[in-house]
């Protein structure tokens, strides 16, 4: 009887923990290649289950997006044209009702690219959202004695002007080659295409759209309103004229946050020819993000579904980049979140527990089947 028992004989009727005698434990090779092996799995477990401790559980949760639809949603983007000249770049918001957005805050840059995608120009351009004018040509105009309708009107019928030639092949419903009639050789738009020929455009920046659905589109051509119609002056080019194949370097909507990857981001969509209409019909779900910090940023996640088409030869459409969002009544809420440090101890405990115990028995079943195979050997001998 050891000190401690003299001092307190009534504890040790509540003593679980029996204690065998030194001279009666029987230590073996087995027993000790067990405790190895458990003693390494308890620490692996322990390194384990500290690692999950110390980072953050983050918890996704859904509820109804309770925000005012008078918020302002920025759109992010970068994009590159790849033969699509800036001198001919538009870009217009409008709604769902194909009204442009009205007091519409942006911060949108164009630089010009080489056919390499290099800058040519260092300084970047200002661009102007909903910039509803249609450009005068102010090129010299090329004015025949008597010039030629080109079979849009009859016999003896002069067209002497660029514009006559138009009228007359929008009298017969004919779309008008520009590059193909005298009186057109010096129009201010085949002089852009001409003198920015196989030039790109680089289009970035920052758009705040109201949050309810529409669309933003970047397209070439002067835009204009007729009666509710929002339509684009190609000025009698043809589409084909018009090559709109890009690279989303960036699109996206609300504030970033932590390890957010974008859908769009870093895809190129060229079709080699021009006349394309690229789609994007865009699903918008608000997102909050609430740090471990007490911080939270709201911003908004998004899928994607695209659509090509061809537009031209009878086909209506323009060629350009369209964007059509649509928000979603729902919020997703993410939140970071610190495993307590109860439970943390309670893992490591259980780790402790249940590998000792499962070491235990497996000892218990090698050293009792040993025992039984050295009987039965012993016997065979006797025998």
């Amino acid at each position: 009887m050891n000190h401690s028992d003299r001092v307190n004989p009534g504890l040790m009727g509540f003593d679980a923990y029996s204690k065998p005698l030194e001279d009666f434990r029987i230590k073996t090779a087995s027993g000790g290649l067990v405790t190895v092996i458990a003693a390494i799995v308890i620490i692996g477990l322990s390194i384990s289950e500290t690692v999950s401790y110390l980072q953050l559980e983050i918890v996704e949760q859904l509820f109804v997006d309770s925000t005012t639809s008078d918020e302002r949603v920025p759109i992010n983007f970068d994009i590159r044209f790849h033969r699509l000249p800036c001198t001919l770049v538009t870009i217009d918001v409008m709604d769902v009702s194909s009204d442009n957005q009205v007091d519409i805050e942006h911060d949108i840059f164009k630089v010009r690219l080489d056919k390499d995608g290099r800058n040519i120009t260092e300084v970047p351009l200002k661009l102007v959202v909903n910039q509803n004018a249609t450009t005068a040509s102010t090129g010299e105009v090329t004015t025949p004695k008597c010039g030629s309708c080109y079979g849009a009107l009859p016999d003896g019928s002069c067209c002497n002007t660029c514009d006559e030639v138009k009228e007359a092949y929008q009298l017969k419903g004919w779309q008008v080659n520009l590059e193909s009639v005298e009186q057109c050789k010096n129009d201010e738009w085949l002089r852009l295409l001409r003198d920015h020929k196989e030039e790109g455009c680089r289009v970035y920046g920052r758009v705040n759209v109201s949050k309810v659905a529409g669309n933003f589109h970047i397209a070439p051509g002067d835009p204009f309103r007729t009666l509710r119609a929002h339509v684009h002056d190609l000025h009698s080019l043809d589409a084909s004229s018009f090559d709109c194949a890009h690279s989303i370097d960036h699109l996206s909507f609300g504030t970033h946050w932590p390890d957010k990857d974008y859908p769009l981001d870093g895809s190129s969509h060229d079709e080699k020819k021009g006349g394309v209409m690229y789609q994007y019909y865009v699903k918008v779900v608000p997102t909050s993000y609430h740090s471990i910090d007490s911080h939270t940023t709201h911003s908004h996640q998004f899928s994607v579904t695209t659509h090509r088409k061809v537009v031209g030869g009878g086909v209506s459409g323009l060629p350009g980049l369209f964007v059509q969002y649509e928000f979603s009544p729902l919020m997703v809420l993410y939140e970071e979140r610190q495993a307590p440090l109860s439970a943390f101890l309670v893992n490591l405990c259980a780790i402790i527990g249940g590998v000792f115990t499962v070491a235990s028995l497996i000892d218990s079943f090698i050293y009792s089947g040993h025992r039984v195979i050295a009987q039965k050997m012993n016997l065979n001998k006797l025998g």
